[in-house]
């Protein structure tokens, strides 16, 4: 199975999916053969992976991954079987509906190995990224194949990559015969501001996207990729 080199986004984006569509997140992509690793909490995912000399991917990584995978295995590909943990966040402005999509986050990438709560609390303003409000959005409901290619959560995590994302889309509707998936779970009203890992959901199943049901201290999945 091929994999792709890390994906490093931007450091200053600004809260808009048009300049993403503009000048999308470019990505040079190494394959290599890999492995997921499991374990018992994200953060003792994210430490397996560092003992490894590997930093995690990103939720357009993981794509990817799976897409690669797919080439070159057809229906027998492994990373559509399993959901796929992320260092991309999800934070949550408390007592709201308001959303920002972090691509890489550092908090979550660089979490203590011993953290075991089911997020991590944060101060939603001090948060870079892309914002959005979910109650102007179809949330928590399934998709349809076109809906999936234009949603604004699946491009902005996708870096602006809509070539990528429809790339996806087609194989999973594709495979899975579906007439709708590929749903984006989220929470709102919060009592406090929250990060979340945001967690592709298997393929096998309905490819959603979890900004906040898959806790961090949930069993965690990562793919291990060759640098």
């Amino acid at each position: 199975m091929k994999l792709p080199k890390l994906f490093v986004p931007e450091k200053d984006l600004e809260n808009s999916v048009e300049r993403l569509l503009k000048e999308p997140v470019k990505v040079q992509r190494k394959y290599d053969l890999i492995e997921v690793i499991h374990a018992g909490t994200y953060a003792e995912g994210i430490a397996k992976l560092k003992k490894r000399g590997q930093k995690p991917f990103t939720f357009y990584e993981n794509i990817e991954a799976r897409i690669a995978d797919y080439e070159a295995n057809g229906e027998n590909a492994e990373l559509f079987k399993t959901y796929l943990d992320s260092v991309t966040g999800v934070a949550y402005k408390k007592g709201s509906t308001k959303f920002k999509i972090i691509l890489r986050s550092d908090k979550l990438e660089n979490i203590k190995p011993d953290f075991e709560q089911s997020f991590i609390p944060v101060d939603y303003n001090v948060e870079n990224g892309i914002e959005f409000d979910s109650k102007k959005g179809k949330y928590n409901q399934d998709l349809t194949r076109e809906e999936a290619k234009n949603h604004e959560f699946w491009l902005a995590a996708m870096g602006g990559d809509k070539g990528k994302l429809a790339e996806y889309v087609d194989i999973w509707f594709g495979k899975t015969k579906a007439k709708k998936g590929m749903s984006v779970y989220l929470r709102s009203n919060t009592s406090q501001d929250e990060l979340w890992a945001l967690v592709l959901g298997s393929g096998s199943i309905d490819s959603d996207a979890f900004g906040g049901s898959l806790n961090l201290d949930y069993d965690a999945r990562f793919v291990l990729g060759a640098q």
